[in-house]
């Protein structure tokens, strides 16, 4: 029996012990956490005494900014003040600038024209003997003008083909090798003619002329333009082993009344078929 109660006092005893060191541990917890406690209170202490410092400063730089806008704000209305005034100034002087300009430039006319007014006032009896001579002949010159542009229509257009009746070739050295294009399609002015295949010009003046001739590679092919008998430009194409080939050619000419021209064909030279035409581009005096 008492070693029964002896076993439970050292039980008790061993219980106790570990209750004792269990409250020392947790003794010792606290401590740490009331140290810890202080130190975290001083820490935000000093945080609340940052903050308060840091909004005291942006206050102040708020104020500072504001007097600054609005001293920046007089400066810029002094500024726009004055320089609206200067731009007025600037009209102001542009403006008497131009009127100076102007006078200095009426000044020699203004004498100028009074030194031919003087003149003219001086000439006025000789020029009105003149004058109905020099207007007959200005009305006369007008209406030679405007006949000649109403009767300055010229245009042509005619074909040959080749036939029994119309001659195509060869060409031979005879300077009579005149291609007569007997087949008119247009002949305004009447200036073409379909018998000769001569061209004479009815009104002096700028024309513009083509041609062109169609022949088979047997021959060679090609015309020669001539104005007045005399040789302008010319197309030509030898034989080769082509079935058929074709030439063209164009130039302007000025011509006075009567000149005359044509279209010849090349020596040895023979076509099927060939176009002449021109026209009037404008007159001339």
């Amino acid at each position: 029996m008492v070693s029964h109660t002896e076993m439970e006092l050292r039980d008790a005893k061993t219980k106790l012990e570990e209750q004792e060191v269990e409250i020392a541990s947790l003794k010792r917890e606290v401590g740490e956490l009331v140290k810890h406690g202080e130190r975290v209170g001083g820490n935000i202490s000093e945080i609340e005494e940052r903050l308060d410092t840091t909004e005291r400063q942006l206050r102040e730089r708020k104020e500072k900014l504001e007097d600054l806008e609005s001293e920046t704000g007089a400066a810029f209305n002094a500024t726009q003040k004055l320089l609206n005034l200067y731009k007025k100034e600037l009209s102001h002087l542009n403006s008497t600038a131009r009127e100076l300009e102007v006078k200095a430039l009426l000044n020699p006319t203004e004498t100028q024209l009074q030194a031919n007014l003087t003149e003219i006032q001086n000439d006025s009896e000789e020029e009105e003997e003149e004058e109905p001579r020099t207007k007959a002949s200005e009305l006369s010159l007008e209406v030679k003008r405007l006949t000649a542009e109403v009767n300055a229509k010229v245009a042509f257009s005619a074909t040959i083909i080749e036939s029994n009746d119309t001659f195509t070739g060869p060409g031979t050295n005879s300077t009579d090798n005149i291609l007569i294009y007997n087949r008119v399609f247009t002949n305004v002015g009447f200036a073409y003619n379909c018998k000769t295949g001569i061209f004479t010009a009815r009104l002096k003046g700028v024309y513009h002329f083509s041609f062109m001739t169609f022949g088979y590679n047997g021959h060679t092919s090609g015309a020669i333009l001539v104005k007045n008998r005399r040789y302008q430009v010319s197309t030509w194409e030898s034989t080769g082993s082509d079935n058929s080939g074709t030439t063209s050619n164009t130039v302007i000419l000025e011509l006075s009344v009567g000149e005359t021209v044509n279209v010849n064909l090349s020596k040895d030279g023979k076509m099927h078929k060939s176009v002449f035409s021109g026209f009037l581009i404008f007159l001339t005096l």
